[in-house]
């Protein structure tokens, strides 16, 4: 498998509402910015991790 199918295979929180609130979370899959930008590089466990922190996470939405 090639890597451009292997990133197509990897779970995304992504509900392509991408704005971020004053703390830089985006405010449609409320990750932070960060997470964000990395998340093709954290494995597989740590992709699981924030999505299961993502349930929880309560951010403010306004931008």
């Amino acid at each position: 498998m090639n890597e451009q199918s292997e990133l197509r295979q990897i779970i995304s929180p992504c509900v392509s509402i991408c704005k971020y609130n004053k703390n830089d979370y985006c405010i449609g899959c409320k990750r932070h910015m960060n997470e964000i930008f990395d998340w093709f590089d954290y494995s597989e466990q740590m992709r699981m991790a924030i999505m299961q922190d993502l349930t929880d996470r309560d951010i403010e939405l306004t931008v």
